[in-house]
């Protein structure tokens, strides 16, 4: 069941690491470990070492167990960091039901070409689109983020906007107060791991 979950939680992120694996999963890492090898041996799961880290990454055999298509993820390294700063945001968070991310939304909706990070859903039923950034994009950057949300914040949803240190955090707060539309639906958070 243990191992399932791994290969459930892998194809949902696309690649991850041991560290990542057992953040999602809430299971040490030694855990996490010995899980890995298993599904390693089985050839369920492949690893990537081109970082000091190793990533796992679903083999064809691991998608045909989980009932997908086999189709080969390319490991982006610069979306590594990302990717990992997302995770352990969303692990710090003790109240979201239901959350998807960037790969997931993808997936079912191919015919947007824009994704927040992940969107997440509250116990309340309050929901919220997550955008991480990590550096500093140009103006025009953020606003066309900002009029891909519209549609989502006439709904009621809120954008929580994940910035590293107070500085960034200053620059999105001007950006969406220079868009000047339902500026309190917008929550700036300064997260660092």
């Amino acid at each position: 069941m243990e191992q399932i979950k791994i290969l459930e939680v892998i194809n949902q992120w696309g690649y991850l690491d041991t560290y990542q694996i057992s953040l999602l999963l809430k299971k040490s890492v030694r855990t996490t470990d010995t899980l890995l090898r298993i599904l390693q041996e089985k050839k369920l799961i492949l690893v990537n070492q081109d970082t000091r880290k190793n990533i796992y990454f679903l083999s064809p055999l691991g998608n045909r167990r989980l009932g997908k298509e086999s189709k080969k993820r390319r490991l982006l390294l610069n979306e590594l960091k990302h990717q990992d700063i997302t995770i352990k945001w969303l692990c710090k968070q003790s109240n979201i039901v239901h959350y998807e991310n960037e790969l997931e939304l993808k997936r079912f909706n191919s015919k947007k070409d824009k994704y927040p990070d992940l969107t997440i859903e509250y116990e309340n039923g309050t929901k919220a689109w997550v955008e991480i950034e990590r550096t500093r994009k140009s103006k025009e950057r953020i606003e066309d983020k900002l009029d891909n949300m519209r549609e989502h914040i006439k709904d009621g949803h809120k954008v929580i906007w994940i910035v590293p240190n107070k500085e960034m955090a200053n620059f999105i707060k001007e950006q969406i107060n220079e868009y000047n539309w339902n500026n309190d639906n917008h929550i700036v958070e300064i997260f660092s791991d």
